[in-house]
């Protein structure tokens, strides 16, 4: 079952309304005649940091949406995790579950989040009855798989450093491109999601020197972006 671990700084808020509801792409175009249905039964939950949401394997009976905060998709196997992804948008959190009724893979958050939750089986109704919201979830699911195929290329085709390399030109992007940003989580939680040993990531960062990288804890500082996109190994031509 879904879950979310009561602990410090976990609360619950007051119901969500109406045009927040809206706010949320999922849900922009939902009939007016059923959006008082899902606003009665959201919940909007504060959720401290490291907080497990659901275990791999767990019945999908909610469907969980980040509003703020960040979240960490991973799967652990004896001794080794291995990030999945890292939520930090308004979007839902392993859309595909509530069909397949199970989590493929387990959450966390990495910092104080909130939650906007929701049941399952209220978005599966909504599905038969709206079809909007049924080509809106459609949208979202193929969007999930092209990102899916990106990231699985990503890790078979690029060395480390390059994984590293593209992921600092991405963050730079999402910056504003200003040469200038943030690791947003943890530096175990990056390396994880990168596919390579914490040593290995101090390692690349040392060697991404001669391409103009600086960090000084989590800010990084590009002051060559050109010389980054050539160890990248960027592809010029585009792809869907």
């Amino acid at each position: 079952m879904t879950r979310i671990i009561q602990g410090p700084g976990t609360m619950a808020e007051d119901k969500i309304d109406a045009d927040r509801l809206r706010s949320i792409r999922l849900f922009a175009d939902v009939g007016a005649g059923l959006v008082p249905s899902l606003v009665a039964a959201a919940s909007l939950t504060h959720v401290a940091a490291r907080t497990r949401l659901f275990t791999e394997g767990d019945s999908a009976d909610v469907l969980s949406i980040l509003m703020k905060g960040s979240v960490e998709l991973f799967s652990e196997r004896d001794d080794r995790r291995c990030t999945i992804a890292v939520f930090r948008s308004v979007e839902p959190l392993m859309l595909a579950s509530i069909f397949a009724n199970c989590h493929p893979y387990s959450a966390g958050t990495l910092e104080r989040s909130l939650l906007l939750v929701l049941p399952a089986q209220l978005i599966r109704n909504l599905m038969d009855v709206d079809a909007p919201f049924s080509r809106e979830v459609a949208r979202q699911l193929a969007q999930d798989h092209r990102h899916a195929i990106a990231e699985l290329r990503r890790h078979r085709l690029r060395t480390t450093k390059q994984r590293l390399a593209e992921w600092m030109l991405d963050s730079n992007e999402q910056a504003g491109g200003t040469g200038r940003f943030a690791i947003p989580y943890d530096k175990r939680t990056l390396a994880s999601y990168l596919g390579m040993a914490p040593e290995n990531l101090s390692r690349n960062l040392a060697a991404l020197a001669s391409a103009g990288v600086e960090v000084r804890g989590r800010r990084v500082i590009l002051n060559d972006p050109t010389a980054l996109a050539a160890v990248a190994g960027y592809d010029v031509t585009a792809a869907c």
